[in-house]
């Protein structure tokens, strides 16, 4: 059991701020914690530490922020659970197939499928005319129950003819192989972070302007026809990306 106030007792003599003090314990303490562990509410850390509320909640904040900690609504703030690490560099894996090689169970929300213009992006990254139609399809992806990422999908509308008919609550890489032949052999991810807007912080149960991990996924058949041009929003306390790093065909090994 975890001696939070030993561990949280500050040096008010010290030159280092009281916040950055209680913030780096409570990252130190974190680190011996078990994913999910409750951390005390802000009422005791500022007992614990002896500060005010306002130094105890920048210092949870700060550590929200970075997707150490996880505030629930009516609950309280936990240690973060433990992320997925999906492996870049090699073949396009779907999110299902990579949580169930992970042994955790996903489920799969449909927001919105339908046709719709490509735009300039999609048109791009699908080789099609930016007034051309493609099939749209909007999932918020749920590990163990918990939302973990918004997937929009883009999807060339002659490839897939009827899919809109589809049960597309699973994979949707299971459900191009089967029914259209069609299968992921390679192509271009991209990583950047966002800021939660209100409606990814709603669907996504984050805070506004919580750190999210943003992807853009362009793949292709191995004939190199283009089959899929997906952007996802991932919670970062629920998701990392790892990276082989002695693959030769890694861009980074190349830098």
């Amino acid at each position: 059991m975890t001696d939070w106030e030993r561990r949280l007792a500050l040096d008010p003599s010290a030159a280092v701020p009281l916040y950055y003090q209680l913030r780096e314990r409570l990252r130190a303490v974190i680190r011996d914690c078990e994913p999910d562990t409750m951390i005390p509410a802000e009422k005791d850390l500022m007992v614990y530490a002896g500060v005010s509320r306002a130094t105890a909640r920048r210092a949870i904040g700060d550590l929200v922020q970075e997707g150490l900690l996880v505030a629930r609504q009516g609950s309280g703030t936990y240690t973060a659970p433990q992320a997925v690490a999906p492996e870049l560099g090699s073949r396009p894996v779907g999110f299902t197939e990579t949580m169930a090689r992970l042994g955790r169970k996903p489920t799969t929300r449909l927001l919105k499928a339908h046709l719709q213009q490509a735009g300039p992006d999609v048109a791009a990254a699908l080789g099609v005319r930016e007034d051309q139609e493609i099939v749209f399809v909007e999932r918020l992806r749920l590990l163990d129950g918990v939302p973990c990422m918004l997937e929009s999908a883009h999807l060339p509308v002659e490839l897939v003819p009827g899919i809109l008919d589809e049960d597309l609550t699973g994979s949707l890489y299971d459900l191009l192989r089967t029914k259209y032949g069609l299968t992921p052999a390679g192509g271009r991810e991209t990583i950047g972070a966002v800021n939660a807007d209100y409606r990814l912080a709603e669907l996504l149960r984050v805070p506004m302007a919580a750190a999210l991990l943003a992807t853009a996924r362009s793949t292709c058949t191995e004939s190199g026809i283009a089959l899929e041009y997906t952007i996802r929003h991932a919670r970062g306390d629920l998701t990392v990306f790892s990276v082989e790093l002695n693959d030769p065909n890694n861009a980074l090994m190349g830098q």
